[in-house]
């Protein structure tokens, strides 16, 4: 078995006011989750390390950290992150910004799980609808170039920003993956929104699909995090 997890951690700051990187890791060991989709990881403020920020998230060397800035500044950088406890084999990352907007992206990371090879896409949308429209077709368009070109079993999961009920912006990713289900994750005090989502391939067997609700998770972030548990292919 995997255990994958996606997060927005709010770059670190719970609804205590408190930016804690290392409770965040140590949640994430304690969940013991085997990868990590991370959004909003921010290590742009002047007074700390940004060594110290990824020793923290990653709970001092569980996790390998690949980054995937979606905006640089002197002090640090903002966006994506995988972490993993597994080698990586390969990784990308494509801008899907948009002028007088904040710059957003996707990652693709190929990584080499116990189970063989397995390809994690990793993303965060924009807060407008035309916004995620345009994103949604440039990262629909390269998951279908990758389960073309690449046999690996594919998993997909982010804060999509998508809050509109009945909105039929993931019926093109529903063709090619299988979305999963986990209900309101935003905000993480009173889940009203489905902002974060997920989306395999039809060879990963899952598990356990769910939202992790407790009053930890409620103070950590003002998103709840996804976990699917899942088993691959001999």
């Amino acid at each position: 078995m995997c255990r994958v997890i996606s997060y927005n951690i709010h770059s670190g700051v719970g609804r205590d006011k408190k930016q804690d990187y290392k409770r965040i890791g140590e949640f994430l060991v304690e969940q013991r989750a085997d990868i990590v989709l991370l959004q909003e990881m921010d290590t742009r403020p002047a007074h700390r390390s940004i060594d110290k920020d990824i020793k923290d998230i990653c709970a001092n060397n569980t996790y390998k950290l690949t980054a995937s800035p979606a905006l640089f500044e002197e002090s640090g950088w903002y966006g994506n992150a995988v972490l993993s406890r597994f080698d990586v084999i390969s990784h990308d990352t494509f801008k899907i910004g948009h002028p007088n907007r904040q710059p957003r992206n996707f990652q693709i990371v190929k990584l080499l799980t116990d189970q063989g090879p397995l390809t994690v896409l990793n993303t965060h949308f924009g807060l407008k609808r035309w916004e995620r429209r345009k994103q949604l077709t440039a990262l629909f368009s390269h998951v279908k170039k990758q389960l073309q070109a690449n046999q690996t079993p594919l998993l997909l999961a982010g804060d999509f920003n998508e809050w509109q009920l009945g909105s039929g912006l993931f019926k093109p990713l529903n063709k090619l993956l299988n979305q999963q289900a986990f209900g309101a994750t935003f905000p993480s005090v009173f889940p009203l929104f489905s902002l974060d989502r997920a989306w395999l391939t039809s060879e990963i067997t899952i598990l356990q699909a769910k939202k992790i609700n407790t009053q930890q998770t409620k103070n950590l972030s003002d998103h709840l995090p996804i976990l699917i548990d899942f088993e691959l292919p001999n």
